[in-house]
């Protein structure tokens, strides 16, 4: 018969798993969230729209401002905003991000955060776990994450990590094609989130 460890050391195993899992936690929930270790040598809110889709091809990390500025090109064909807040209560209003996330504009974009606003756009429902728990904010990130992975659209890894910028315009790329397919660019106009008029 095997021996039971002593009591001490189930206490000891207990401890460390609550210290990973909330380790873990913390992670979850902040992502990348640190700003730009390195500065760039331009501006990208005084380019136009033009002007920063070349920028963000060789950017080396794609912060929240930006990842979200290019969002809004993906979806209208330019990027009416001028402003990291006004940016943020649009995309809010539009149900791209949610308020809780708390996101800084200065912070390295999350693949998570990135995904989300990718499947609100092409109106990607996912499976099961998306659907349930993602709707009401549950793992919402995560399942986007997930969800694009399993459709060969983001390479797999850590909803946590981070893109280059080639990595964002490539991704963007695919999330054309994926809407041009799909028939959204034919639709009439609505608002993000909802479904079109139905055609006759």
């Amino acid at each position: 018969m095997t021996a039971r460890p002593p009591h001490n050391t189930f206490c000891r195993i207990r401890r460390l798993r609550a210290f990973v899992v909330g380790a873990l936690a913390v992670v979850l929930a902040c992502g990348c969230a640190h700003p730009r270790k390195t500065p760039v040598a331009v501006d990208a809110a005084t380019l136009d729209d033009m002007g920063f889709q070349a920028y963000l091809a060789d950017a080396p990390v794609v912060t929240v401002d930006e990842a979200c500025r290019a969002i809004l090109i993906l979806a209208d064909g330019h990027d009416k905003t001028r402003s990291w807040e006004a940016r943020q209560a649009l995309l809010v209003q539009r149900g791209l991000i949610r308020q809780t996330w708390a996101l800084q504009p200065e912070n390295i974009a999350d693949r998570g955060t990135i995904a989300y606003m990718i499947c609100r756009i092409c109106r990607i429902k996912g499976g099961v776990n998306h659907l349930l728990l993602g709707t009401v904010g549950l793992g919402d990130r995560r399942y986007a994450y997930r969800e694009l992975v399993y459709r060969g659209m983001m390479d797999s890894g850590t909803e946590w990590g981070f893109l280059t910028g080639g990595q964002m315009v490539a991704l963007l790329s695919k999330a054309d094609q994926y809407m041009e397919t799909q028939g959204l660019y034919g639709t009439d106009t609505f608002e993000i989130g909802q479904e079109p008029a139905a055609t006759p």
